[in-house]
């Protein structure tokens, strides 16, 4: 058994010898010229807690080709070179701290690692190609520069802090993107850019100006809880799926200028302090409840096309910009998702900001009649309440004008000279109003003088009066 137990050490020792032979374990101080030979002799370089003397420039390696695995952990890198290098193995720089680096046109044919890493000069990663996985979690830019890059796995950027300019325009993720937690101090670019496999941004800060313009997002896309302090663009983008914006803070405006959601957009619950502009948009379905609005904040969707828009009337009404096609598209959308009271809010207050815009003539006075009596023919209310009144005003003047007599017998004269018994009560007036108003007086209660004519005019108004209730009640009944 000791033996077996020899052997097994004996082996042991061998293959860390071996393992030895083939990577230096870095000093406290490692030559940047020891790095570049190791990777020019094809060797793997690895160090840890170093400190690299010099610029690392792997850009005169044969055929520009890295064959070997590098690695640098919680290392520190004055500057470094790899513009136009061909990395075919494994790259490591897990915590290590770079000065200004470029990696211009760098292909990555194995997964890269930069977790933890800092950039405290400006790292260019312009036209390179990711075609594993990249991991970012935890790094720190300062001014960092992916425009043209292509990730073709997995790209982690996930708790990554932008201290500077951080542009990622015309770039391809194939993968799946992880972007939570992420925090942009200053201006986040990604003019052009693709998500062919989902999004996710969950969580983010935007300190700056964000440029989403022409994007392109398939899968699954999350801005979940992301807040935007300056103005968040999303103009001309395209969201294939589900976009998701629920909770999002925006602090300036939200620009989402003929943007299309093919599937459902769902920014419930979420803040605007500024204008949310939708003008042109064309959007599947919209979840838009809850949201919270700035004073002067304003709702623009003019000449937008929205299928499905659900968000209760009276959350959006002091903010909708008026546009006659989107408060007539608005007031359809209620009807189709069977949401009545809505419909009739939504129209009132569109024939009503249309009244206004009407310049002085028989239009805008037609309008606001119709608007007194029956609120443009979704509030019956304003009917009864005519009525009520027309009934209480002819019953004062009956009353006050002594305009009508009451007798035990018919009479046998002119009701002007024949003798009656008694005056009318204002309760016998109520009585007598309403009983015109609705039809016809009561044959123990005549009129006297020109209260004739006012009984008249009373019945007039009732029949029309009671004709609107009837036909408005109806409409809204009815539907």
């Amino acid at each position: 058994m000791s033996r077996r137990i020899v052997v097994v050490l004996a082996l042991l020792l061998v293959i860390v010898a071996g393992g030895c032979s083939a990577s230096a374990k870095a000093p406290s101080q490692v030559p940047a010229s020891e790095i570049i030979s190791r990777m020019a002799e094809g060797q793997p370089v690895y160090c840890e807690g170093a400190t690299i003397v010099g610029d690392i420039d792997l850009c005169a390696l044969p055929e520009a080709r890295a064959k070997s695995v590098l690695s640098l952990i919680n290392c520190t890198v004055a500057d470094a070179n790899f513009n136009g290098l061909t990395l075919e193995k494994d790259v490591i720089f897990l915590g290590t701290t770079f000065g200004n680096v470029s990696f211009t046109g760098t292909a990555f044919h194995q997964p890269a690692a930069f977790d933890g890493a800092k950039f405290l000069g400006f790292a260019s990663f312009v036209d390179s190609q990711f075609d594993k996985d990249s991991s970012f979690n935890d790094v720190e830019f300062r001014d960092v520069d992916f425009n043209y890059s292509k990730f073709g796995g997995y790209s982690f950027f996930s708790a990554a802090l932008f201290l500077g300019n951080a542009s990622f325009s015309d770039v391809g993720f194939l993968g799946a993107a992880d972007f939570s937690s992420a925090k942009f101090s200053r201006e986040a670019n990604f003019i052009r850019s693709r998500f062919d496999d989902g999004a996710s941004f969950s969580g983010a800060f935007f300190g700056g100006p964000t440029k989403f313009g022409l994007s392109r997002f398939q899968g699954l896309c999350s801005f979940g809880d992301v807040t935007f302090a300056g103005e968040a663009n999303f103009g001309l983008a395209r969201f294939s799926d589900a976009a998701y914006f629920s909770g999002a803070q925006f602090q300036d405006r939200a620009i989402f200028g003929l943007t299309k959601f093919e599937e459902i957009a769902s920014f419930q619950g979420a803040s605007f302090a500024d204008d949310l502009i939708l003008k042109g948009a064309l959007i599947s379905t919209f979840l838009l409840e809850n949201g919270n609005y700035g004073r002067n904040a304003r709702i623009i969707l003019n000449d937008s096309n929205i299928d499905r828009l659900k968000v209760h009337w009276r959350e959006i009404k002091g903010h909708l910009l008026w546009d006659p096609g989107a408060y007539l598209a608005l007031v359809n959308n209620y009807r189709n998702l069977g949401w009545s009271s809505d419909e009739d809010d939504c129209y009132y207050q569109y024939r009503r900001l249309n009244q206004e815009h009407k310049s002085l003539g028989w239009s805008k006075a037609i309008d606001a009649l119709a608007h007194l009596s029956c609120g443009y023919g979704v509030r019956p209310s304003y009917a009864v309440a005519w009525s009520l009144l027309t009934i209480l005003i002819f019953a004062m003047v009956f009353w006050l004008g002594d305009g009508i007599r009451r007798s035990a017998q018919p009479l046998q004269g002119p009701a002007e000279t024949y003798a009656l018994p008694e005056h009318v009560t204002f309760r016998n007036a109520i009585f007598f109003s309403t009983m015109i108003f609705l039809s016809q007086g009561p044959i123990d209660f005549l009129p006297v003088g020109r209260h004739r004519y006012y009984v008249i005019l009373e019945g007039i108004l009732g029949w029309l009066l009671l004709a609107l209730f009837l036909v408005t009640l109806g409409k809204v009944m009815i539907r």
